[in-house]
């Protein structure tokens, strides 16, 4: 869906404003390329904005029961997990302060702007890797838990229900409705949270508790386990990415403004 004319103006003035409000130190890097940034900034989830996160979701899976389940965790351009891959790409911006600031600026939010946050996106895109390493979505009771994994969506256009008794809530914006690999993504993250009471907190919502003692029992099944899939793909690797910084935030910000278009059709129908 393209944005129309006038919508277009107003996104390129918006990227513009942005820009210039910038420190001349941060928007001298708009103009590098991103394999170059994460090399000369020596970028790597070795920073310690992610790593101490990372270690912490790690030792959620261990005690968890999962002793094998260790994902590849590399910096990406966002936060997914490669499909059929135990990987996680993790926003490259998040390894450097300066970074982290221009996306403030650009963006106007940081997603995984706190370690906190960060470890329940981690712990999120884990849930994924348990899937794609065991291949669990194979497994016909999962379809009939969580529904239909095949089929396509846009995870950022989807009109979720507050009061939905059916789905738990881990990452804002009830992102658990957007799909059933989603949902199950976020009830992984649920039962392996540390310090959660999930059999108090849904205890009058039997379909939710449902989903959770399935996982619970995947766990168990699979702990011991090594995984099926152990091959490693790191789509959209930074340390590949030719394009410049100040280009990855216009190609980025015209996707969104089309995933709003889309969602206020969605609200509007």
């Amino acid at each position: 869906m393209n944005l129309r004319g006038s919508d277009a103006l107003s996104l390129k003035t918006t990227v513009r404003n942005r820009i210039a409000s910038m420190p001349f130190g941060l928007r001298r890097l708009l103009g590098q390329r991103i394999c170059d940034l994460v090399e000369r900034l020596e970028l790597s989830t070795e920073a310690p904005w992610i790593q101490r996160p990372l270690a912490g979701v790690f030792e959620d899976l261990h005690d968890a029961g999962l002793r094998h389940l260790r994902p590849d965790v590399y910096l990406g351009d966002e936060w997914f997990s490669p499909g059929g891959v135990p990987a996680i790409s993790i926003p490259f911006y998040l390894a450097h302060p300066d970074l982290r600031e221009i996306e403030m600026i650009m963006a106007g939010a940081i997603e995984g702007g706190t370690p906190a946050s960060i470890r329940k996106l981690i712990r999120h895109e884990a849930g994924h890797c348990f899937d794609h390493a065991y291949k669990i979505a194979r497994d016909f009771r999962w379809r009939k838990i969580f529904g239909n994994s095949s089929r396509i969506y846009l995870p950022e256009v989807y009109l979720p229900d507050a009061r939905s008794l059916e789905h738990v809530t881990h990452l804002p914006g009830f992102y658990a409705q957007s799909h059933p690999d989603e949902d199950f993504a976020e009830t992984f993250a649920v039962s392996i949270t540390p310090g959660m009471d999930w059999q108090y907190r849904y205890h009058d919502r039997p379909q939710i508790l449902r989903k959770l003692r399935f996982v619970q029992a995947l766990i168990r099944r699979h702990g011991r386990q090594k995984p099926r899939e152990t091959a490693i793909l790191r789509t959209c690797d930074a340390r590949r990415m030719r394009m410049t910084l100040g280009r990855y935030y216009q190609l980025r910000m015209l996707r969104e403004a089309r995933w709003e278009r889309l969602q206020s059709k969605l609200l509007e129908a």
